[in-house]
């Protein structure tokens, strides 16, 4: 999920022209499905020490991080879907940009959050 938006928000952000939007909008759609298989597994790896977790500054702020790059990822897939319109001179609107900019900002942050787990708990 991650890899795929940061390319979805960088195409929106003017980069990888060639790529059409159609074509990241059909892989987001496995990106969704292996996302809920991560979400159910890392359920399971929370359960397993939830008294530890749910105390840790780290992982709560990367849980929340994830939250917030998956709403912007729906957003930003709703909002492409009427890339067609766009002009081809201005590119994306600004909503698009600012959305895709969240997403790239908070899928770093969920990443960066999720490494210093193991060495600042």
């Amino acid at each position: 999920m991650v890899g795929l938006s940061v390319v979805l928000s960088l195409r929106v952000l003017g980069f990888f022209k060639a790529i059409p939007y159609t074509s990241l909008d059909r892989l987001l759609k496995v990106a969704w499905i292996g996302f809920i298989v991560n979400t159910i597994s890392g359920s399971s790896l929370f359960a397993a020490q939830a008294t530890t977790y749910v105390h840790n500054v780290q992982f709560l702020l990367k849980m929340s991080l994830v939250f917030l790059g998956a709403i912007f990822v729906a957003w930003l897939q709703a909002i492409v879907k009427d890339a067609g319109s766009w002009n081809i001179e201005t590119g994306a609107p600004g909503l698009a940009r600012f959305v895709a900019s969240a997403a790239i900002v908070a899928w770093f942050g969920a990443t960066v959050t999720g490494r210093l787990i193991a060495y600042l708990s």
